[in-house]
């Protein structure tokens, strides 16, 4: 434990994974970068190199997926019929077909998206006026004079209500379409059938100066404007629909989707729900509403509407392939690839399929590397003592994946620990001064999302390396540990329980021979959480923890964060604030027993990532406050920054990552991390 509480940027403490380039949305604080996944743990004396996703290269866009079949509610007139797989039809009677494996417009991340991909049908579904309807007949014509008055009276009420419904004119989308409109829609539809969208947006628009009433002319300039990337104008298009037929489900679904598509996927969400307001059954608008999620960082909203997709259809492969990129977003591509089979099996967007799959294999690559660490922190045992706790050395670490089902990860070290009291160049400052070897291991159960757990074990064996020291290494030379922890994707609840043994140097007597001994010793934590996503925004976390120490000493703390994006796009910026309440059962001379404190802990965090060179970074602020019943209070500023890049299309990762925080004691800690991998 620090003297200075070291607010050490949580991606700093795990070793990464593959990471291709992609705009994933966060796991935690709302931002794609810097994270504290559930599985974190406190920070070590040797920081892992950054956890980093695997991720494609970007998420595929596929949101159009055939509708649940469900029957037309067409007028008496009209033929009634059933509707069969891959047709859509509106409100309004219009029908459209759907073929798959077309190239649709970029997502909101810049890249070319898999969409299916929405066509009128070329015969007209709603019936025109019939040529011999009958004419309006004269209020006078109903009848003659009768005999009885009463008769009279009610034959001429009966001719002036046949006289109206016989000059009634239909609405303009129920009228005929003039031979002009009629070709000019014929043929756009043609060439938006052979993906040439910009032939048919040039067809489209001098008909709709002629007749520029025409809804399904509209419509289509608007589908292949956004199909074409003009995003803009396919916009201004959906308005001005809209503001005509404001309870058009389809054209508020396709008005969403130009949103999402163009980068305003939080602009797009709102329209995506007032649109399944009106039509709560059209499933492919609730796939494009759960993406829209994914893309804005609402990565618990758009599990949950996937969920929900897939209660109502078991077979839809978009639901599944949309799920799967979810997973892989939050760190579980084991998963990922269980969901891509399911989609593959229920006819997914093929393009969109082989994208998912690419950026899975690359998360699943096994991965080999090597990097070396230093750092300095503060190790405060009262007002007057303040020890200087140094770490240096190398790391190898390496992971693979067995039978595409369980992640393994192996990570051996070779570090070099000393402690020693501030004053001039001394081996009397010398507190203790060691060699480490440590060997760890952990292994990783994601398949089954959305329960996942992930366990581990670590050795460390010490050797003396200086005998003048105050404090020698005892008869125990080695230490062992464990971690583990079990969570749930639960709707927007993530609930998970752990417990785990962690090193701490114990500085002691020896019971036989009375004189001062090192021994390496631990502290067994066990601890629940909840994390809630409000929203892509707002999310909030607390958690509850025993810590029991091998010289008999035990802590109790209580956390609570709760963290709020200001920016959506590239760079993000998140600002949080947490409270903590901790206590010991006493004070130690070998760490840092604050008891009865408090803690408070406000950050700004900025992430964002840049396609064209091929790395992601991040940079933190904090600024903390902490009050206790026998330290003075402590306020601290800590800095903290990451770069990450990769080299030859992925395949060799590296990383540099460092961090340094000044109090009001004057008390200074930093580190510095290089990593460097291999994959294969």
């Amino acid at each position: 434990m620090l003297g200075t509480p070291r607010a050490v940027p949580y991606w700093m403490t795990r070793t990464g994974r593959g990471r291709s380039r992609s705009r994933g949305p966060p796991g935690s604080g709302s931002s794609p970068g810097p994270r504290r996944s559930p599985h974190s743990a406190s920070i070590r004396s040797a920081p892992r190199t950054r956890s980093s996703r695997a991720r494609s290269p970007r998420p595929p866009c596929s949101s159009w997926a055939p509708r649940e079949r469900r029957k037309l509610q067409s007028p008496k007139r009209f033929r009634s019929r059933v509707q069969r797989r891959g047709r859509m039809c509106g409100r309004n009677g219009n029908c459209r077909s759907f073929r798959s494996g077309s190239r649709g417009p970029r997502c909101s991340s810049g890249t070319r998206s898999r969409e299916w991909m929405p066509v009128i049908n070329e015969a007209r579904r709603i019936s025109t006026p019939r040529a011999g309807r009958a004419r309006a007949v004269p209020a006078c014509a109903g009848g003659r004079v009768s005999r009885f008055l009463v008769g009279a009276l009610a034959t001429a009420l009966f001719a002036c209500a046949g006289s109206s419904t016989a000059g009634f004119t239909p609405p303009a989308s129920a009228q005929e379409m003039s031979p002009g409109s009629e070709e000019a829609l014929r043929t756009a539809r043609a060439a938006s059938d052979r993906k040439d969208f910009d032939a048919a947006a040039a067809i489209l628009r001098p008909a709709l100066r002629d007749d520029p009433e025409n809804k399904d002319m509209l419509s289509l300039l608007a589908r292949v404007l956004a199909w074409s990337r003009h995003f803009d104008e396919s916009i201004q298009t959906y308005r001005k629909l809209l503001a005509r037929y404001p309870d058009d489900a389809f054209e508020r679904a396709g008005y969403a989707r130009a949103l999402a598509w163009s980068g305003r996927s939080e602009a797009a969400i709102p329209e995506f729900r007032r649109a399944i307001q009106q039509d709560s059954t059209d499933l492919e608008t609730r796939i494009g509403y759960a993406r829209a999620l994914s893309w804005d960082g609402d990565l618990a909203g758009a599990s949950r509407e996937f969920l929900r997709v897939l209660d109502a259809d078991r077979g839809n492969g978009d639901a599944w392939l949309g799920l799967a990129t979810v997973a892989r977003w939050r760190d579980a591509p084991t998963a990922s690839d269980a969901f891509a089979e399911r989609a593959a099996a229920h006819g997914a967007d093929s393009q969109g399929l082989a994208e998912e799959r690419g950026a899975v294999r690359l998360a699943l690559r096994p991965q080999s590397g090597t990097g070396w660490t230093r750092s300095r922190e503060r190790q405060i045992t009262s007002d007057s003592t303040a020890f200087q706790l140094e770490t240096a050395g190398e790391f190898l670490d390496g992971r693979a994946t067995l039978a595409r089902s369980v992640g393994v990860d192996m990570r051996a070290s070779r570090l070099h620990h000393w402690e020693k009291t501030d004053g001039p160049p001394s081996s009397l400052n010398l507190n203790y001064d060691l060699n480490s070897t440590g060997v760890s291991g952990d292994l990783t159960f994601r398949r089954r999302y959305p329960v996942q757990f992930q366990g581990g074990l670590a050795y460390r064996r010490f050797e003396a390396r200086n005998p003048a020291v105050l404090f020698p290494l005892g008869r125990d030379d080695d230490f062992f540990g464990y971690h583990s922890r079990l969570w749930g994707y639960l709707g927007r609840f993530t609930p998970s329980a752990g417990v785990r043994r962690d090193f701490i140097a114990i500085k002691t007597t020896d019971a036989l021979s009375g004189l001062p001994v090192l021994v390496p010793g631990g502290g067994t934590t066990a601890d629940l959480g909840l994390r809630w996503d409000a929203s892509g925004r707002v999310n909030a976390s607390g958690s509850f923890a025993k810590t029991f120490y091998t010289d008999d000493n035990e802590r109790t703390s209580v956390a609570g964060v709760a963290a709020y994006r200001l920016l959506g796009r590239v760079p993000r910026l998140t600002l949080d604030y947490g409270l903590t309440w901790a206590d010991w059962s006493k004070p130690s001379a070998s760490y840092f027993t604050p008891l009865e404190s408090v803690r408070h802990a406000a950050g700004i965090t900025m992430t964002g990532y840049s396609e064209r060179a091929s790395l992601d970074y991040g940079a933190r602020y904090e600024f903390s406050f902490m009050q206790s019943a026998n330290f003075s209070d402590i306020a601290a500023n800590v800095w903290s920054a990451n770069v990450g890049g990769t080299l030859l299309k992925w395949m060799i990762p590296l990383g540099v990552e460092g961090y340094y925080s000044v109090d009001n004691h004057s008390y200074r800690t930093w580190g510095l991390t290089l990593s460097g991998s291999v994959r294969w």
